[in-house]
C-alpha cells in the first residue's frame, strides 16, 4: 500500500461508528430520520453549545435576510433544513477535535470556512445556477480536508495543512493534499457528487472539466473561496474569466459581492469565535 492509500485509509477510518461523539451521533441518526421533529433535534443540539453556536450563526448570514435576529436553535433549524444542520454538526465536531495548541488557527480556518459558505449561498442567489442551501454547505466543507490531515498525520518538515497554496508541498509531506483529503472525508459522510467534486477542485477547477461543462458547484465554490481568501493568498484558475462568464458573471460583479462578504461577515462573528 502506498502512502496516499495509506492516507485514505486513515481518513475513511476517521470518525467511524465506535468514535463518533454521542451528540454528533445522535444528530445524524435524527436529521436521517424522515420522522424526527424540530423539537426532538433541539433537545440533542442543546447538549453541545458549540454546535448551537454554529446553527444559530448559520441561520443568521445575511442571505436569509435574518442577520442578527435568530436567536433560537428551532428558529435556526426551520429556516436551516436538517441537511445543513447535520453539516454544521459534523464540520463542528472535527475542527473542535483538534489538538488544543492548534485553537487559535482553527477559529481563524473555521472563519474562512463560515465566510467562504456565505460567499458561496450569495453566489448561488444572485445567479441561480444551483441552489442557495447546498451551495452554503459545500462552501462549509471546502477545507475540511486541512483539520482532517492535521489529525490524520503528524505534521512532517514544518509542513502544515493550514498553509495556503501548498499543494505539492502537502503531497510530498502526507502523501496527498487537503482537497484530496477534504474529499475523501465528504465521501465517507455522503456529501452529494458535485459537493465533494467542488472540495476536491476548488484550487483547480480546470483540473476537474472545462468551463462549459464544469459542474455550477464546482464553479461557485472555487470563486467563493477567491472572493473570501484573496488573490494573495489563493490563485486564480487559468480558466478563472470563462468560469465567470459560464455563470453569467463579471469581475465587477465578484467584486461587488466581495464587498458585500467584506461588510456583513463581523455580524455572526461572535458565534464562531
Amino acid at each position: 500500500m502506498d502512502r496516499k492509500d495509506a492516507l485514505r485509509e486513515k481518513v475513511n477510518g476517521m470518525m467511524n461508528v465506535s468514535t463518533v461523539p454521542t451528540v454528533l451521533k445522535k444528530i445524524m441518526d435524527l436529521t436521517g430520520n424522515p420522522n424526527t421533529v424540530i423539537h426532538d433535534l433541539v433537545k440533542v443540539i442543546e447538549r453541545d453549545q458549540a454546535i448551537a453556536m454554529r446553527v444559530v450563526a448559520a441561520s443568521n448570514a445575511a442571505y436569509y435576510g435574518f442577520s442578527g435576529k435568530i436567536r433560537t436553535i428551532s428558529q435556526a433549524i426551520l429556516i436551516l433544513g436538517f441537511d445543513l444542520v447535520r453539516g454544521l454538526a459534523i464540520t463542528t465536531t472535527v475542527f473542535n477535535s483538534m489538538p488544543a495548541k492548534e485553537k487559535d488557527r482553527l477559529l481563524e480556518l473555521w472563519a474562512h470556512s463560515f465566510e467562504t459558505a456565505q460567499a458561496a449561498a450569495l453566489i448561488a442567489q444572485r445567479t441561480g445556477a444551483i441552489e442557495k442551501e447546498s451551495a452554503f454547505l459545500a462552501g462549509l466543507f471546502h477545507d475540511i480536508g486541512r483539520p482532517v490531515l492535521l489529525q490524520a498525520c503528524e505534521i512532517e518538515g514544518g509542513i502544515s495543512p493550514f498553509d495556503r497554496n501548498t499543494l505539492e508541498k502537502e503531497e510530498e509531506a502526507f502523501g496527498a493534499n487537503h482537497a484530496e483529503a477534504g474529499s475523501w472525508f465528504a465521501g465517507r459522510f455522503k456529501l452529494p457528487e458535485d459537493s465533494t467534486l467542488a472540495i476536491l477542485y476548488h484550487h483547480n477547477p480546470e483540473a476537474c472539466a472545462k468551463p462549459q461543462k464544469l459542474p455550477h458547484m464546482v464553479a461557485i465554490i472555487y470563486l467563493a473561496n477567491l472572493m473570501v481568501a484573496g488573490n494573495e493568498t489563493s490563485a486564480q484558475s487559468p480558466d478563472h474569466d470563462a468560469i465567470l462568464a459560464s455563470l453569467k458573471l463579471t469581475g465587477e460583479d465578484l467584486l461587488s459581492m466581495g464587498e458585500e462578504i467584506a461588510g456583513f461577515k463581523e455580524t455572526v462573528r461572535s458565534y464562531y469565535i
